[in-house]
């Protein structure tokens, strides 16, 4: 499949959660969402320049997350799907079944839970007071383990697409049987 063909195929197949993409396809499409992110984030950095930081903590985390990034927020949300898809799509030709990736649920559960936990003892703080080191680690323990989390589902992730498609006589249940002949060399049971 040619670099063209993966992305239109991957368009195609927008909500397609069933069948079979191959690691060419799957490669030529992550490579798409690759060179896309650049292209809009240096778009973006052109157009609305990055906010200046005052130095003072309090300050700056207050400004975090105002600078709101169009173009990469709405190619995300509209390549979500198509992510999704080809990754399951991916797996099944791994032989691997597609609700691994409710595997993606652990670190965003324990972000949610953590950032409650982050504003519960932000707004327990004493107002006018600078924050403490020691609670300024205890926000630190309390992010840090979402992006370990992340890592490790990456990690997994990254494992799963790297492998060999298997065939349906490999005991890939995910795929349809094919005739003998038409099966590459080396591929057969």
């Amino acid at each position: 499949m040619s670099f063209v063909g993966a992305i239109k195929s991957g368009f195609r197949n927008y909500i397609n959660f069933k069948g079979n993409a191959s690691r060419r396809e799957f490669w030529y499409w992550f490579l798409f969402t690759f060179l896309l992110a650049i292209v809009l984030v240096t778009i973006e950095g052109a157009i609305w320049p990055a906010a200046v930081t005052t130095g003072d903590f309090a300050t700056d985390i207050q400004s975090f997350g105002n600078d709101f990034t169009p173009l990469t927020t709405i190619s995300s949300l509209g390549l979500l799907l198509p992510n999704l898809s080809i990754l399951a799509r991916r797996l099944h030709d791994g032989g691997y079944s597609a609700k691994w990736l409710f595997l993606w649920i652990v670190p965003f559960a324990y972000g949610i839970f953590s950032t409650i936990g982050a504003v519960t003892l932000i707004n327990d703080y004493p107002t006018g007071q600078e924050f403490s080191a020691e609670l300024l680690m205890a926000l630190v323990f309390l992010i840090l383990p979402i992006f370990a989390l992340g890592a490790v589902v990456l990690v997994i992730f990254f494992v799963l697409v790297l492998k060999k498609s298997k065939s349906f006589y490999d005991g890939n249940k995910y795929v349809s049987p094919e005739p003998l002949d038409s099966l590459d060399e080396g591929t057969t049971a």
